[in-house]
């Protein structure tokens, strides 16, 4: 059984330079390590979040969050991967709605997103990984 001990936002960066009223087309980006200890049955997650507009407005949110875990003898770790990215998903969702609410504009509700357990790379070196937040 995966459980979340705790979480922490590392980095929030938000840019908002558009104009009252303007349409924004947003996209969702998102890169999800977990780094385990396994004697101590302990994992510490690392997710990096950003929503942009498309068509390149100034407008851009980027989250980083890390967490630490701890999980169960028979958990598997792409099972240890999702599970936990489904119990810190809805926060970071809290972190972006409360953000963009503060800010004046209605709050932004970010889509659910749950992990595929077969998109899950297990030990894949880092120097291997593509991806937009790089």
């Amino acid at each position: 059984m995966v459980e979340l001990k705790f979480y922490k936002v590392s980095a929030l960066n938000f840019v908002n330079n558009v104009q009252n009223g303007t349409q924004l087309k947003l996209k969702n980006q998102v890169k999800y390590n977990v780094n385990y200890f396994g004697e101590e049955k302990r994992c510490v997650s690392k997710l990096e979040f950003r929503v942009a507009d498309e068509e390149m407005q100034p407008f851009e949110i980027r989250v980083e969050m890390e967490a630490v875990f701890t999980y169960s003898e028979n958990d598997e770790q792409p099972d240890i991967h999702t599970q936990s990215f489904d119990q810190l998903f809805p926060f970071l969702r809290q972190v972006i709605h409360e953000t963009t609410a503060m800010s004046g504009m209605p709050g932004l509700m970010i889509p659910l997103m749950k992990l595929d357990r077969s998109s899950v790379n297990v030990n894949k070196p880092k120097e291997e990984e593509e991806s937009p937040l790089n």
